[in-house]
């Protein structure tokens, strides 16, 4: 092989690295950062309906990249070396908007985003009290942004879960628990669902369970079953340790052995849960959470001025039961109860 084609081979090689290393820096316009796992239950639906928002806004030329936190399982370490990473890029590459789903992925950028004034962000999913973030770096007044954050707050639909849980029940409910475990997801929720329920009569009808493990949420879920006064309960172990193996377990993990130890009726925070045999009842549509807050940011990439982008609660709910786990515990739902459900899963 002669000298000359060797080096001009050579010099095609070298192109095509520098190539690949100038394609492989280049900035992207949206940042998209899931708090969970790529297929998670809650992230997922949030993160294809805002890019479906996005693409019907007529944005879909906008380059994008995804980064996935999988706070649930990863090690802190593991998990802030991906943020790591990401405030690197958001600096230097100064992105037009940063999506976040849900709160760990907020909760661990917005001060760095908030020092980037060009950079836009649009959280989808928060559940944490909004004076709590606001109250460590200053970014909004009476929900209206004073600064270049705005999304949509998770709202629960508790007071019409209960509505729905005495219409099922036939009578007032005497007693609900709440399940949770003691990640800082669990506590958020649980604190939530609080919330949500003062100044109603509800609010003195809840019983609190914590889970710090699984042999611990085994014994607790036990004692739910075993009280007479407790009608439902609303599973929130979002991630919960197991010393068998020294893992975390996530809800599609573990809600086998709750549907399995308490025999009641199991109300879920969304409609995936009850995908994964818990009983149902009403809760948050992710994906039209998740297209609420595409359409925002739709809004703001065409130049819409974020102070008038103000926060708002995610508007839809829905109704979901699952059928199996209705015939397990012997309900029957009245036509008119069976004429409002969205979704049924066998």
């Amino acid at each position: 092989m002669s000298y000359l084609l060797v080096s001009r081979r050579w010099r095609w090689i070298v192109a095509l690295l520098i190539y690949s290393v100038m394609s492989g820096s280049q900035a992207v316009d949206v940042l998209l950062i899931s708090s969970y796992h790529k297929t998670d239950a809650c992230g997922q639906p949030q993160y294809e309906a805002a890019l479906d928002a996005l693409e019907q806004g007529g944005l879909s030329g906008l380059t994008t990249k995804a980064y996935y936190l999988d706070a649930r399982i990863r090690s802190r370490e593991e998990m802030l070396e991906t943020v790591g990473q990401i405030k690197q890029e958001i600096r230097g590459d100064r992105p037009k908007l940063v999506f976040t789903f849900d709160d760990t992925a907020f909760a661990l950028l917005y001060e760095d985003v908030l020092a980037q004034p060009e950079t836009k962000m649009v959280f989808s999913g928060l559940n944490r009290d909004l004076s709590y973030y606001d109250s460590r770096a200053d970014f909004i007044e009476d929900r209206t942004p004073v600064a270049n954050i705005t999304g949509i707050f998770e709202y629960l639909f508790m007071r019409e879960q209960f509505s729905i849980l005495e219409a099922i029940l036939n009578r007032p409910v005497k007693r609900v628990a709440i399940l949770y475990s003691t990640d800082t997801v669990g506590q958020i929720l649980k604190d939530q669902i609080l919330d949500e329920l003062k100044g109603t009569p509800y609010a003195q009808r809840i019983a609190l369970f914590p889970a710090e493990d699984v042999p611990a949420m085994q014994q607790k879920a036990r004692e739910i079953n075993d009280d007479p006064d407790i009608d439902a309960y609303i599973p929130v172990t979002m991630s919960v340790p197991d010393p068998a193996d020294g893992k975390r377990k996530t809800m599609d993990q573990l809600a086998p052995l709750l549907t399995k130890s308490i025999r009641k009726i199991d109300l879920t925070l969304n409609s995936s849960f009850t995908e994964y045999g818990f009983f149902g009842g009403v809760s948050i549509d992710f994906y039209q959470m998740g297209f609420q807050t595409g359409y925002l940011a739709t809004r703001l990439l065409k130049g819409g001025a974020i102070e008038g982008a103000q926060i708002e609660n995610a508007r839809r709910s829905i109704i979901a039961i699952n059928r199996h786990r209705m015939g397990e515990l012997g309900i029957s739902l009245s036509p008119d109860l069976r004429s409002i459900v969205d979704k049924w899963v066998d």
